[in-house]
């Protein structure tokens, strides 16, 4: 058995699959995958209240290894760090300040209306379609890189 090289990364449960698969096709081989569910139980004091706070993480953990005398090894691995340093889309809020806040604005003369509007068609829609076009060329190119790292196969 030659030299490896392993990789762990988390995901969703319910993307676990996907996730292989997604890896196996830059040849990476799944070693192991464990399932985690923590749940932490602490007193937090607020004011003069204290409260039971409860918080939980639910994940899969994914070990992946592979082989370091792959032919080609360093075209996929060029394409795999094209594939996964793409930029992630900022997609804006439709509401920036607590909806709230805009429901009563919108009570006083409608001035909430007005100025979500405002922003609207001055911010909130030039950045979404902005993200939604990011969106588009990330996921072509994705198409591309796989199609290129298929080749290898």
């Amino acid at each position: 058995m030659g030299r490896t090289e392993s990789k762990s990364i988390q995901c969703h449960p319910n993307n676990e699959q996907e996730q292989i698969n997604l890896m196996q096709k830059f040849h990476w081989s799944l070693i192991g995958s464990q399932e985690i569910k923590t749940v932490d139980n602490h007193l937090e004091r607020r004011g003069d209240e204290i409260y039971q706070v409860r918080s939980s993480e639910h994940y899969v953990k994914l070990t992946f290894s592979r082989e370091l005398e792959l032919p080609n090894l360093n075209e996929i691995k060029k394409l795999e760090d094209d594939y996964f340093g793409l930029p992630s889309p900022y997609y804006p809020k439709l509401f920036p300040i607590h909806i709230g806040v805009w429901g009563v604005l919108a009570l006083l003369y409608g001035l909430g209306i007005v100025i979500w509007l405002l922003y609207y068609f001055l911010s909130y829609k030039k950045k979404k379609a902005e993200a939604d076009r990011i969106s588009e060329s990330n996921a072509k190119r994705r198409q591309e890189i796989l199609s290129e790292v298929a080749k290898f196969s």
